[in-house]
């Protein structure tokens, strides 16, 4: 069992020193009630929505008034603890003024040991007597009326007090007539809660309306409408961001169509295309002898482009030397080479040069030869 350093202080100078450390309250359980349900339900969370309407009959309190927080359950047997929503946040209001906020509230009986079967746990502090009788159940008294709870909690004298005995506490339970097991090392009240609690057996308060989760939404709900437009500017900005994207790309797609066309035309051998740019280079240096060809490509793309505005005109043959581009074409008629010429006077993309054209059966052979301007 670990043993405490229990200090005692003015609460101020124990809350400066509470900032950024969990801060665990034990709250007196004369302000709680203790008692249990039986339910069916599986998730706490429906167990907590029912515990107002299981115990409003046993309530003389409106349950509008009052807070419920629930334990861990056995079986179908919820624990439940009950406070007036006026306490809760009294003690709350303690912690929020100085800018701080409980991590758990605890029923201080609910820190004495679970008792085990035939037994109550006990712990004297000062003038009341704290006394766990269940998971679920417990009471606190003055010392002199310990007795009388008693024999109402236990009429037959059946249960034998383990009693936790603070180093200092004078407390005399021969007088009661019930078997005793004193529990002593413990140097204040304090101390032994601190040594005794365990998360299965107590009910921590901040639950519902006072949980952590709730305290966040109620922080979170103004800002909704900012966030809700904020999400939406960021949402369509997206969109429209990947609206572009998608429009940019079919751009560049259709011209990578069209760039292969006019490659194809020129080069019509090469019918699979892998890397555009590099086939065209390497064509360029297979016409320029291995060199690099960059006066060839303005007219290359010239003559790709006349082959467009002159339809019925095939590219044969195809050479590069002395820097100009040697082209053998065909046509079904004198008429393309008269188109051809036209295109070229008009578009001036390079200089055209009609070195022969001959017609036969099979159409017009024409061979040109292009220069730059």
């Amino acid at each position: 069992m670990a043993s405490f350093a229990v200090n005692v202080a003015p609460l101020e100078t124990v809350l400066l020193q509470a900032a950024g450390q969990r801060l665990v309250v034990f709250v007196p359980c004369a302000d709680v009630r203790l008692t249990a349900i039986t339910l069916p339900a599986r998730q706490a969370a429906k167990a907590l929505q029912a515990a107002p309407f299981a115990l409003e009959d046993q309530l003389a309190d409106d349950i509008d008034t009052l807070h419920f927080a629930i334990g861990k359950p056995v079986a179908d047997r919820w624990p439940v603890a009950v406070v007036a929503r006026e306490r809760i946040e009294q003690w709350l209001a303690i912690f929020s003024e100085r800018g701080l906020r409980p991590d758990a509230l605890i029923p201080d009986v609910l820190a004495l040991p679970v008792p085990a079967e035939g037994h109550y746990s006990l712990l004297s502090d000062g003038e009341q007597v704290l006394v766990r009788t269940a998971l679920d159940g417990g009471f606190v008294c003055q010392r002199e009326d310990l007795s009388l709870c008693l024999q109402i909690a236990d009429p037959d004298n059946r249960k034998t007090l383990r009693a936790l005995v603070p180093r200092g506490e004078d407390l005399d339970l021969s007088a009661l007539g019930r078997p005793v097991e004193p529990l002593h090392g413990f140097g204040s009240a304090m101390e032994a809660l601190l040594q005794n609690q365990r998360a299965g057996s107590v009910i921590d308060l901040l639950q519902g309306e006072y949980s952590q989760r709730q305290d966040w939404m109620r922080l979170w709900r103004p800002w909704r409408v900012a966030a809700a437009l904020l999400l939406g500017a960021v949402l369509l900005g997206a969109a429209l961001n990947g609206l572009s994207a998608w429009k940019v790309g079919q751009e560049l797609q259709a011209l990578e169509t069209q760039n292969i066309a006019r490659y194809q035309q020129v080069f019509p051998q090469e019918t699979r295309i892998v890397n555009l740019a590099s086939q065209l280079d390497q064509q360029a240096k297979r016409l320029n002898g291995g060199g690099g060809g960059q006066a060839m490509l303005p007219m290359v793309d010239a003559l790709a482009r006349a082959q467009q505005a002159v339809p019925g005109l095939s590219l044969q043959t195809l050479q590069y030397r002395d820097g100009a581009l040697f082209a053998g074409l065909t046509g079904s008629s004198l008429d393309l080479l008269e188109k051809l010429k036209a295109w070229f006077a008009e578009s001036r993309a390079a200089a055209l040069e009609v070195q022969s054209a001959n017609a036969g059966a099979d159409g017009v052979q024409i061979r040109i030869r292009l220069t730059p301007l």
